[in-house]
């Protein structure tokens, strides 16, 4: 059992309360660690220049192994939280990962492959179908095929008209709140939720600031976070999916794998960072 986490990394600029910090982020980031946290194996398939990969170090540190692919410059982000919702982010790209093209990606194959891009165009939606036969389970972040960069850096969720064309590939596909409502145009997270199985996804999971949703067919279950902080707000989806994906590799049911994903992720929402592993697997609460 492992799983492989295809994105970009990034320099993230985090501020909270309007103080900056420079940290380690992108999906694959969190993605990975948290699944070596847990003790799956982990590979991460991403792109910077040669000269910035030490700063990723931590990556191969948890144990998971690097492909790096050549890239000009490396994605860097300024995610500014303006209030203490933690849905409520303004993101400003800073520099762009070069896309990943099918020649690149040719001869993958994975028992699972999480697709966790920054941007909209760093994995083309195209390539959905031609990871699709490659893998056992294909799930993706819909934040990577939702957040469009403007001229001038800024960063906004813009709906996707041609999500049916795609989202029909995935096993699993990751939605915070937001994202739901931009594809769908729903408040309601069950609402939402329905709407994209309606799709032809798979899985649909679900964050908001109370817990997260899973839906499948007619089945629905939700777990809320214990407490959290907003410093731990950056990664609480990527972490939510990987270890909701190592429940479900292990065979778990969905409530099953659903409640290790938000013991886990509540841990993490504790402190900024990645998943430190503090929270044995055996003890996510089922309810």
């Amino acid at each position: 059992m492992s799983i492989t986490f295809l994105g970009d990394v990034c320099l993230d600029i985090n501020v909270v309360r309007g103080e900056p910090r420079d940290e380690i982020g992108g999906g694959v980031y969190h993605g990975a660690v948290t699944a070596r946290g847990l003790d799956v194996p982990a590979r991460v398939i991403t792109k910077a220049p040669a000269d910035q990969r030490r700063h990723f170090q931590a990556i191969e540190a948890a144990g998971a192994s690097v492909t790096w692919l050549d890239s000009p410059a490396c994605t860097s982000i300024r995610n500014d939280y303006p209030s203490e919702n933690p849905d409520d982010r303004i993101s400003r790209v800073v520099s762009m990962a070069q896309p990943f093209s099918a020649a690149e990606l040719e001869g993958l194959r994975a028992e699972a492959l999480h697709v966790n891009p920054l941007w909209m165009g760093m994995v083309p939606p195209e390539l959905l179908a031609v990871l699709r036969p490659a893998v056992g389970l294909l799930g993706a972040d819909a934040q990577g095929f939702l957040r469009r960069v403007a001229p001038d850096g800024s960063a906004a969720h813009t709906p996707w008209p041609e999500a049916g064309e795609h989202l029909h590939h995935l096993d699993l596909l990751k939605v915070d709140i937001v994202e739901a409502r931009t594809l769908t145009g729903l408040d309601d997270r069950h609402d939402a939720a329905a709407a994209l199985l309606e799709l032809g996804v798979g899985t649909v999971l679900l964050t908001h600031q109370q817990g997260v949703l899973a839906a499948r067919g007619a089945e629905r279950c939700e777990r809320d976070w214990g407490s959290w902080t907003l410093e731990g707000r950056t990664g609480r989806g990527d972490t939510c999916t990987a270890a909701f994906l190592v429940g479900l590799l292990r065979g778990n049911s969905m409530p099953e794998a659903l409640g290790l994903a938000a013991r886990v992720t509540t841990a993490k929402m504790q402190y900024r960072g990645p998943y430190r592993g503090d929270v044995p697997p055996s003890a996510a609460p089922i309810r």
